[in-house]
């Protein structure tokens, strides 16, 4: 449901624009997601963002408030990964040893790498999502938060599992 809502948000500008309805009632799809706080890392953060950008921009009656949520989104994202790289194991450590428990210590190097890679990842893709809140037209806010962002955010994904694959073959 989460990841609907997110592709849900920049789509609805055209539909809006399509029907005359402003944009500002796009804060209706983040009030939602305060229901969804499954993840104990950042779900919480973010249910508590999705709130108070999505009632902000109902209750002022402007858009504004709306477009940042991918921003804080990789903002919240960025956090839990660059403050894993000073605990014990990286979230992707802790991700790695759920899925697999024959994770072993000669790979906790490549998960900091990998670790610090999507913090990587998280910092440019927030940064280029705050860019398109600036840019006046929001055809280029809804194409690269709504399309762009997430071939990217597979692109990585897929680019890890190919390395992973490596690394381990490798090891």
């Amino acid at each position: 449901m989460e990841f609907l809502l997110a592709i849900l948000l920049p789509i609805s500008i055209w539909v809006f624009k399509f029907f005359g309805i402003p944009f500002w009632v796009a804060g209706i799809f983040l009030i939602p997601l305060i229901f969804l706080k499954k993840n104990p890392y950042w779900g919480k953060a973010l249910a508590i963002i999705a709130l108070v950008l999505g009632g902000a921009s109902l209750l002022l009656r402007t858009p504004d408030f709306v477009y940042f949520y991918p921003v804080m989104v990789n903002a919240v994202l960025f956090s839990v990964f660059v403050s894993s790289l000073f605990r014990p194991q990286t979230i992707v450590e802790k991700i790695a040893r759920l899925r697999d428990p024959r994770f072993s210590d000669l790979e906790i190097p490549y998960a900091k790498k990998v670790t610090l890679a999507w913090s990587l990842f998280f910092a440019i893709n927030g940064s280029v999502a705050f860019i398109t809140v600036l840019i006046e037209d929001k055809f280029y806010w809804s194409i690269y938060n709504g399309a762009i962002s997430y071939g990217l955010m597979g692109l990585m994904f897929a680019g890890e599992l190919y390395c992973r694959k490596r690394y381990i073959k490798s090891a």
